[in-house]
């Protein structure tokens, strides 16, 4: 369900070491105390605090800068789930500060192997407790269960709902935080890198079983959006 590529339990400072990266992996930041500014690609800028999980999707840049000194943890993850972009307020606070306490008293791969794994789950669950949107529900469960069709677009999905397309991006956008088109890319994109990782299939079978009409243009949307060419991702997951 979800593989830790790094991580790092930062002691309080006052600047970031980089003010702005861009992962290959999912990613998140998680303030310990003190607070900090953020841009997420596609999301809504805001701040987070104590209590705040701050997630990067794959091939998203992360913008930040600290607005009081803070101890951060990050971290870098590959999973089949798919994580809330941005800032998702956790709801249980005493299982963060225990998550928390795991780490400062047993900072190992398992450790945080697991917390990040617990981190991911509570924001899934408090994402899914927020009110409701039962159309952008019936759109993300399409998109999860179409993704390898070539020819799936907005305007069609919007006329299986039976909605404008641009109600339907606007309401996803609001629930999602992503548009459908890149909601729908990052699927796509996630499936590619699960392939290029555990298979030996040709670039074109990939591009295939991920909802791209050919290798050439799965490569260039690859490259674009992860910085990195599918068979450069493929060599490095070998390592």
């Amino acid at each position: 369900m979800l593989t830790l590529d790094g991580y790092l339990l930062a002691p309080r400072r006052e600047q970031f070491t980089l003010a702005v990266d861009t992962y290959e992996t999912w990613s998140l930041l998680l303030p310990r105390s003190g607070s900090f500014a953020f841009e997420v690609t596609g999301v809504q800028p805001g701040s987070a605090r104590f209590g705040d999980l701050v997630i990067c999707p794959p091939g998203g840049s992360l913008h930040r800068r600290m607005q009081s000194p803070a101890a951060i943890f990050h971290a870098r993850f590959s999973t089949s789930l798919q994580p809330p972009a941005g800032r998702t307020r956790l709801h249980d606070l005493d299982r963060l500060r225990a998550d928390l306490t795991m780490l400062e008293d047993d900072f190992t791969d398992l450790i945080a192997a697991h917390v990040v794994t617990d981190l991911v789950l509570m924001a899934l669950r408090a994402h899914r407790e927020q009110p409701g949107d039962k159309l952008v529900q019936q759109a993300t469960t399409y998109l999860h269960d179409h993704f390898t069709a070539p020819d799936l677009s907005l305007a069609g999905l919007a006329d299986q709902l039976g909605i404008s397309p641009a109600q339907l991006s606007r309401r996803f956008k609001s629930a999602h935080t992503v548009t459908p088109v890149q909601y729908l890319r990052g699927i796509r994109l996630q499936k590619a890198r699960q392939l290029l990782a555990e298979t030996n299939e040709t670039l074109q079978t990939i591009a295939e079983q991920s909802g791209y009409r050919s290798a050439f243009y799965l490569s260039r949307v690859f490259t674009n959006h992860t910085g990195r060419s599918p068979s450069d991702y493929r060599r490095a997951s070998r390592v």
